[in-house]
């Protein structure tokens, strides 16, 4: 598949989460990159690949999205929290000659023991991570963990916690995965780009996504779990995305702007077609373009 590509999307740094381009019905990832007009990669790479019995067909994969331009801007795998599996399963995917980026996407948990506090679980998170790092320097592997909440309490989403986490981890080899929705899952709009500011600086991957609630809740504390009735595109929802993107500008972020949006899954559920779904990504892509 050898199509040719303005110089205008080659200067383009919009990504998408590979795991959107399966749910739109695309069998196969570089056909689906090329149709919504995406030439880079957060990518999910599915448990089946991650043996080293599966060298063989994991390289083919890395080898044939290199060939054909897309790149892939960080992988990720799994409920990605930081443990031991995580180094064995870096050291086989980044041995690849087809990969020029070591990011591994990390989460904290999605499911956490009450009479843990969230002070606890950033130190124990913390420590986690500083091992990561340290079996993964010879590689120059780069972590970013993101801004997520888990189901049962805000933990990711807040403040406090992100802030002790990248104390006990003073390395520039790690950062934080900036998602665009998730403060909005709990601090109120106009709190929510003062929180985004204070975390500018530690940036090293994006997720965009975008929130609408209801007016009355705006300007209110929200619970900081994931919101799924609350999913939006990119373009019509309630947070500012291209003031979000001139934020990011502003303290030098040079990484990608990776497509999280979570709009087609509500969709996908009132029976919306294939074609309709594939339809806002496009639209996504297309007003990504205009404001970056």
């Amino acid at each position: 598949m050898g199509k040719n590509r303005s110089e205008a999307d080659l200067r383009l740094n919009i990504s998408i989460v590979s795991g959107i381009v399966r749910n739109l019905g695309y069998s196969d990832i570089v056909e689906g990159c090329y149709d919504l007009g995406i030439y880079a990669l957060e990518l999910n790479i599915d448990r089946a690949l991650l043996s080293s019995e599966s060298e063989e067909k994991r390289e083919a994969l890395f080898e044939r999205l290199r060939s054909n331009r897309i790149k892939v801007e960080a992988v990720a795998w799994g409920d990605m929290l930081p443990d031991e599996k995580t180094v064995d399963v870096a050291q086989l995917i980044f041995k690849s000659p087809h990969l020029d980026k070591r990011m591994i996407k990390l989460m904290p948990p999605h499911h956490t023991v009450p009479e843990v506090s969230d002070t606890e679980y950033a130190e124990r998170i913390s420590e986690k991570l500083n091992y990561l790092l340290e079996r993964t320097e010879k590689m120059n592997t780069e972590l970013t963990l993101e801004n997520h909440g888990s189901y049962d309490r805000p933990l990711g989403v807040k403040k406090e916690f992100l802030q002790t986490v990248l104390k006990l981890v003073d390395n520039e080899r790690f950062g934080i995965c900036l998602d665009t929705g998730c403060f909005y899952w709990y601090y109120p709009l106009d709190e929510y780009y003062e929180v985004t500011e204070v975390f500018l600086p530690y940036v090293n991957h994006v997720h965009l996504k975008n929130q609408a609630f209801p007016p009355s809740q705006r300007y209110d504390y929200k619970t900081g779990l994931p919101v799924q009735v609350a999913h939006d595109n990119l373009y019509e929802g309630d947070v500012d995305l291209a003031h979000v993107i001139d934020m990011l500008k502003g303290v030098g972020y040079e990484g990608d702007l990776c497509i999280e949006d979570h709009s087609i899954g509500p969709m996908k559920k009132k029976g919306a077609s294939t074609s309709a779904l594939k339809e806002v990504i496009r639209n996504d892509v297309e007003f990504l373009r205009s404001i970056i």
